[in-house]
């Protein structure tokens, strides 16, 4: 298996495992739950971490994901986390991750 395709399944695991925890989680009790929150937190950072090792013609294949916002939102997590919106991040967790991994199905 070539690396992108690794990376391609680390994303797809890490987008399932960020699915499962937030499953039927209310924002009140996510914010309330430091361990969930910052597993959360951990694998949106690996999901943004993979989708920059991945190869620009690999990302090239799957137009209708927003890779530099995947990235991005890794940046902001690991380089101002003292300054991290939960809320921010529970939306992510619910909206973008579903959807990213719709999209990479």
């Amino acid at each position: 298996m070539d690396k992108d395709q690794i990376y391609l399944s680390e994303i797809r695991e890490f987008c399932q495992d960020v699915i499962g925890f937030t499953a039927d989680v209310q924002y009140e009790d996510f914010v309330a739950d430091k361990k969930l929150f910052l597993s959360v937190i951990k694998l949106i950072e690996n999901i943004g971490e993979a989708s920059k090792r991945l190869s620009e013609t690999c990302r090239s294949r799957y137009t209708v994901v927003d890779w530099k916002k995947a990235m991005g939102m890794r940046d902001r997590l690991v380089h101002h986390y003292m300054d991290v919106d939960l809320a921010i991040v529970f939306d992510v967790a619910i909206t973008e991750v579903p959807q990213l991994l719709k999209n990479l199905t």
